[in-house]
């Protein structure tokens, strides 16, 4: 798997291409609580990657941390063809 981005509240890392497909759609990406591009993890998902989320846990209680975006290294081009294309739907008129 490789990964393409960590998205963490306040701090988020993604490879370049991914982020400049996400740049280049024009949308906002502090939509979530400080979670870059968080809203558009179900397009992520249905472009081929995979979300795992990232949470601790302190006893009785856990909170979230956040998550890592992976994609098998085999479908990473198709993620790139299809993603661009489905993100295209977010902003026609």
């Amino acid at each position: 798997m490789k990964q393409l981005a960590h998205i963490g509240i306040g701090e988020s890392t993604y490879e370049d291409q991914l982020w400049k497909v996400l740049e280049e759609t024009g949308l906002p990406a502090d939509d979530f609580e400080g979670l870059d591009y968080f809203s558009l993890l179900p397009f992520f998902v249905i472009a081929g990657a995979s979300v795992r989320s990232m949470i601790r846990a302190h006893g009785d209680h856990s909170h979230f941390e956040g998550v890592i975006v992976e994609v098998p290294e085999e479908l990473e081009e198709s993620f790139y063809e299809v993603l661009p294309q489905l993100l295209e739907q977010l902003t026609e008129d």
